[in-house]
């Protein structure tokens, strides 16, 4: 094989493992999702940066506004799981203003992103 088809076919082949480690963090997501809709009421939310890596909050809470599980996802690559976020769990809706000051800022955005009412 000459130079451009060697280039051509890792090309093919590193996007096939790109499209295959997506669809498998997106089953992982998909997963966790659904074992936290069996929780309550389920709220998404993610930072809105181009440049920065993207970080998703996902909450569930009871009929009465308590967090009864929290994940997170942060990152830029398809190997990005999602993560406990035990610092939410057993806090009620709305957060305190100290509850969000010992979250990072992307973790911040993502949560104001979830629980805002649009």
């Amino acid at each position: 094989m000459d130079a451009p088809t060697t280039l051509i076919v890792i090309a093919l082949v590193a996007w096939a493992m790109q499209i295959c480690l997506g669809l498998l963090q997106l089953k992982a997501f998909n997963r966790m999702l659904q074992q936290m809709s069996l929780k309550g009421i389920v709220k998404i939310g993610k930072t809105s940066s181009r440049w920065r890596p993207r970080t998703l909050v996902v909450l569930a809470h009871d009929a009465n506004g308590v967090i009864v599980d929290a994940r997170t996802m942060r990152g830029l690559t398809v190997f990005t799981r999602p993560k406990p976020l035990s610092e939410l769990v057993h806090a009620r809706l709305p957060l305190s203003d100290h509850c969000l000051a010992t979250l990072d800022a992307p973790v911040r955005e993502a949560l104001v992103c979830a629980l805002s009412t649009k």
